[in-house]
C-alpha cells in the first residue's frame, strides 16, 4: 500500500516559477519559500520518489516522481453537458458533413498502481459511456487500446499534464483508420531530439519537490514538406508563417506550445496533398500534436480551440467546404462544464469578419 501523505499547496512565484518552468539545471531555483535549498530539496525529492509517496494537492496528485491531474468537479451533469455540446453541434451542420469523436485517456489510465488509480474514475468506461450518448452521426474513435499496448513508452510527460508526440502519433494511427486514411509510418518521418528539457505545467502549479527531480524532454517528428500556416486573432487579424512546429516556443515558459503554436482561436493549415479533402478540427491542446500527421492527407485543415476562440465554427466549415468534423479533447474536458459551455457557443455566435491576408 502506497503511503499517502497531505500536502498543502503552495503558490510558486517569481524567479522560482519561472525557473521550475523553463527547465534546465534542477538547481536553478536555489530556495523553496520555506528556505529550503536546492541540495535540500533534491534529497526530499530523492525519498519521496524513492519511497513512493504521494503528495496530494488540490487539482494534482504526485507520486512516484510524475503529476496526474484530478478530475474534480466530474458528475453525470458534467458528462452531460459535454456530450450534449457535441449533438448540438451536429444539429447546426449540414447532414452530409461526417463528424468523428475522440476523448484522449490521461497519464493516470495507465501509470498509477491500484490502490492509487481508485482516486480517479475508469477513464476507458468513462469515455465509452460518453461516447454511448452521441448522435448516430458520430464516429466515436478509441484510443485506450494502442495507448496501454505502449504504456511503457514515453507517451505522457511527467511533470506536465499533456502527452507526448510519440502518444500523438499513436493516437493519429487511430484516427486515420477511422477517417480512412492510410497512416504513415514513423520511419518516413523520424523523430528529433529538441535538445530541451523543462519541468511543465504541473510542476509550475505545485512546485513539486519530486518532480523537480527529473525533468521532462521535448520530442517531435521531422515533417518532410511545408505547410502554409495562417492563424486569425479574436478581432480577425491574420498572422502567417509556415510550418506546424513553432521553434521560439522552445525558449519560453510553454514548451509545449512548440505543437502547433499553442491553442489559438483559429488556425487553417494549407497544405500540398492534393487529396481533394477538408478537415475540420475542433479541440484541446491534446489535438496539438495528432495534427502535424493529418497534414499529409487535407489539402486544408481548420483548427478552432472553443476556450479562446469567438468565431463561428459553423459558418467557418460551411464556408469552408469542409465535409468532416473531428473533435479531439482529452477526457478531463467531461468534468468541465465551462470547457463545454463555449464548445456550444461556437455554433451561436455571430461570424466574426476575417481580414484576408496581403498578397
Amino acid at each position: 500500500m502506497v503511503k499517502t501523505k497531505s500536502v498543502k499547496l503552495w503558490g510558486v512565484s517569481g524567479i522560482l516559477a519561472a525557473a521550475l518552468l523553463l527547465g534546465g539545471n534542477t538547481e536553478i531555483a536555489a530556495l523553496l519559500p520555506d528556505g529550503t535549498t536546492a541540495a535540500e530539496r533534491q534529497q526530499q525529492a530523492e525519498i519521496g520518489y524513492a519511497t513512493g509517496q504521494a503528495e496530494e494537492y488540490e487539482q494534482f496528485l504526485v507520486v512516484d516522481g510524475k503529476g496526474y491531474a484530478h478530475f474534480e468537479g466530474l458528475s453525470a451533469v458534467s458528462r452531460g453537458m459535454y456530450v450534449s455540446a457535441l449533438n448540438g453541434m451536429a444539429d447546426k451542420l449540414p447532414p452530409d458533413v461526417r463528424l468523428y469523436s475522440v476523448l484522449a485517456p490521461t497519464a493516470a489510465a495507465f501509470d498509477l498502481t491500484e490502490d492509487m488509480g481508485g482516486l480517479f474514475p475508469d477513464q476507458q468506461q468513462l469515455i465509452k459511456e460518453a461516447a454511448a450518448g452521441l448522435d448516430e452521426r458520430f464516429v466515436s474513435i478509441e484510443l485506450y487500446p494502442v495507448l496501454a499496448a505502449h504504456k511503457d513508452e514515453y507517451l505522457y510527460f511527467g511533470s506536465d499534464h499533456h502527452w507526448t508526440a510519440r502518444a500523438g502519433y499513436l493516437a493519429y494511427t487511430q484516427v486515420a483508420e477511422a477517417l480512412g486514411l492510410e497512416p504513415l509510418t514513423e520511419d518516413a518521418w523520424p523523430l528529433i531530439d529538441s535538445e530541451t528539457a523543462f519541468l511543465g505545467s504541473i510542476a509550475g502549479a505545485t512546485g513539486s519537490l519530486q518532480l523537480a527531480r527529473r525533468l521532462d524532454r521535448l520530442y517531435y517528428y521531422q515533417m518532410p514538406y511545408d505547410v502554409k500556416y495562417t492563424y486569425w486573432d479574436n478581432s480577425g487579424q491574420p498572422h502567417a508563417s509556415t510550418g506546424v512546429y513553432k521553434s521560439w516556443y522552445l525558449g519560453q515558459t510553454n514548451k509545449y506550445a512548440f505543437f502547433m503554436g499553442g491553442d489559438l482561436p483559429y488556425i487553417k493549415l494549407e497544405t500540398g496533398a492534393q487529396t481533394g479533402r477538408k478537415l475540420a478540427v475542433i479541440k484541446d491542446s491534446y489535438a496539438n500534436t495528432v495534427l502535424p500527421w493529418l497534414t499529409a492527407h487535407y489539402d486544408e485543415i481548420h483548427v478552432i480551440d472553443p476556450r479562446n476562440s469567438r468565431f463561428n465554427a459553423v459558418e467557418i466549415i460551411e464556408e469552408s467546404g469542409v465535409d468532416e468534423v473531428l473533435f479531439l479533447n482529452y477526457a478531463r474536458v467531461l468534468c468541465l462544464p465551462e470547457f463545454s459551455a463555449r464548445l456550444m457557443l461556437l455554433g451561436e455566435r455571430e461570424p466574426v469578419a476575417r481580414q484576408e491576408l496581403a498578397d
